[in-house]
């Protein structure tokens, strides 16, 4: 049994249930001690926590369903599982592996050892146990599919088309296995089978649903002056991608309303075709059809060539406050941001200290400014930087002011 774990792609084997072992009233007289139920009563604790999101209790009812019963290979499973959730990858590690010294052959367990040296960018390591993990359990298709992923994010296409694939034939339902099968074609150049097979992210439990209204999807057919409305989807990061085809749109003499966060909305307003920006959430106007941004390369199936040629694809609006200092002489301009506005949990941090970055601040003919926001844009006082990289991100109100800073 297995099951996808929000905010990750990969398959997680979930917490083990004691309630699934022989009720104690049940067993013989010279059953467990007293000290082994009240174990199998703390873990049975621990998982309702964990399964109710309630991860430091959860951790700290592990911890204590561990010290009644160190050679319980579930609880170290269960406890890894509830740190990764956590983001404490590397204490996770250490539970996955104190548990395959008690069940050296656990799928489940070598599944989510490898999940997580993944996610840590330790490929080879990963690699080594996810394909133990397939070998103890060559039918299981969720094994394969954590493989496929290892193999894709290793730079191995190749091998991670083969293992999407044969997940699939042993589950042909298996709706992440699909959309990451998708963006593998997608990476080979292979768009339009690879865009086909991204559509079933829909399917996905911890994708919030696009279409909440009775309005049908757009279909790619000529619009002939019908209103039709993009739906923001994803991040914002997905959102920028995705713009890239709204000019195709309108080619189909479409009149184009736009969905999205925001801050992302002057910036897309300013966008050729786009007639009108509403705010996510807000109040829609009257549309004939609609569609999900990420679904416009499925729709419209674009040739490589076609996009090529249509950059950049994104502008600042012509009016913009931002203005940066004038040059002194040849000085290269250079703009630097080391933090993710959200950190992931459960991910590998996406973000680089400024202090690493320092010594770029050193390199003659660079002029350096910080586009960094939020809190990590403390770190340019906390590292004495004021005077080597001067501050634009404190005054960027949007994404569009971001634009106009970069141009």
């Amino acid at each position: 049994m297995t099951a996808t774990v929000a905010g990750a792609t990969d398959a997680e084997t979930p917490p083990a249930d004691p309630s699934s072992e022989t009720p104690l009233s049940e067993r013989p007289e010279s059953g467990p001690s007293l000290r082994d139920r009240e174990a199998a009563r703390v873990f049975a604790l621990a998982i309702d926590l964990h399964r109710r999101g309630e991860f430091d209790q959860a951790v700290s009812a592990y911890s204590r369903a561990l010290n009644l019963n160190p050679a319980n290979a579930d609880i170290y499973n269960n406890l890894g599982v509830c740190l990764r959730a956590q983001g404490k990858l590397a204490a996770a590690i250490t539970c996955y592996r104190r548990a395959l010294v008690l069940k050296p052959n656990d799928a489940g367990v070598l599944s989510n050892l490898g999940n997580t040296l993944r996610v840590m960018s330790h490929f080879n390591q990963a690699i080594v146990s996810l394909s133990k993990a397939v070998r103890m359990a060559p039918k299981s298709p969720e094994a394969v599919y954590n493989l496929g992923l290892a193999l894709r994010d290793a730079g191995d296409s190749e091998k991670a088309q083969t293992c999407f694939e044969s997940a699939l034939t042993l589950r042909n339902d298996y709706a992440a296995c699909h959309m990451d099968l998708g963006t593998t074609l997608m990476m080979k150049g292979e768009l339009t089978k690879g865009f086909e097979e991204f559509e079933w992210r829909h399917r996905l439990p911890q994708v919030p649903p696009v279409d909440d209204s009775e309005k049908p999807r757009w279909d790619g057919s000529a619009l002939d002056g019908k209103t039709i409305l993009i739906r923001q989807e994803g991040g914002l990061g997905d959102l920028l991608q995705f713009a890239r085809y709204i000019p195709l749109v309108k080619e189909r003499k479409a009149n184009i309303v736009v969905e999205c966060h925001a801050k992302v909305s002057r910036l897309i307003a300013a966008m050729p075709g786009v007639d009108k920006v509403v705010m996510l959430g807000g109040q829609l106007p009257p549309y004939d059809v609609q569609i999900p941004i990420m679904s416009l390369p499925h729709v419209l199936a674009p040739g490589d060539d076609t996009l090529a040629s249509t950059v950049p694809y994104l502008k600042p609006p012509e009016q913009s406050t931002i203005q940066l200092p004038p040059s002194h002489g040849r000085q290269m301009r250079t703009g630097l941001c080391w933090s993710p506005g959200v950190p992931s949990k459960g991910a590998v941090d996406r973000s680089c200290p400024l202090s690493r970055l320092i010594e770029v601040l050193a390199i003659p003919g660079v002029t350096a400014f910080s586009l960094q926001t939020g809190e990590r844009a403390a770190d340019r006082e906390a590292e004495a930087c004021d005077a080597l990289l001067s501050d634009v991100g404190s005054r960027l109100t949007d994404l569009a002011d971001l634009a106009a800073a970069i141009e």
